[in-house]
């Protein structure tokens, strides 16, 4: 019992492990649909009435990756803009295109961590 307990553990590790893997910014193109782990820095932030941009890999409008969080979410960060600007963060979610350009959205404070 104990060793099909630990053959179960194992294969769920392994799936979590596949489903959340650390990429490179340069390679985000191919990794559209995947959960991922992107550490880099952030170029310039934008706060608009509804959202709030944060550009990672160049400045806008050469970013490599746009890290979004809608209001709904925004009482959870501290004022993100300022808190992430010219820093290397990493940030965790699912890679998407909006208007060809990869993105991921921010739903948790867990999901974004200042690089040391």
């Amino acid at each position: 019992m104990k060793k099909l307990y630990s053959l179960a553990l194992l294969q769920l590790i392994c799936i979590a492990a596949k489903s959340q893997s650390k990429i490179e910014i340069v390679a985000v193109d191919k990794y559209i649909g995947e959960t991922v782990t992107i550490c880099d820095s952030v170029y310039t932030t934008r706060a608009l009435g509804g959202l709030t941009l944060i550009n990672m890999g160049a400045a806008f409008p050469k970013q490599l990756l746009t890290v979004v969080i809608y209001k709904a979410d925004l009482a959870k960060f501290n004022e993100p803009e300022k808190t992430y600007l010219n820093k290397k963060v990493c940030v965790t979610g699912k890679l998407v295109l909006y208007n060809d350009k990869p993105q991921i959205v921010l739903n948790e404070v867990k999901q974004i961590n200042v690089d040391k």
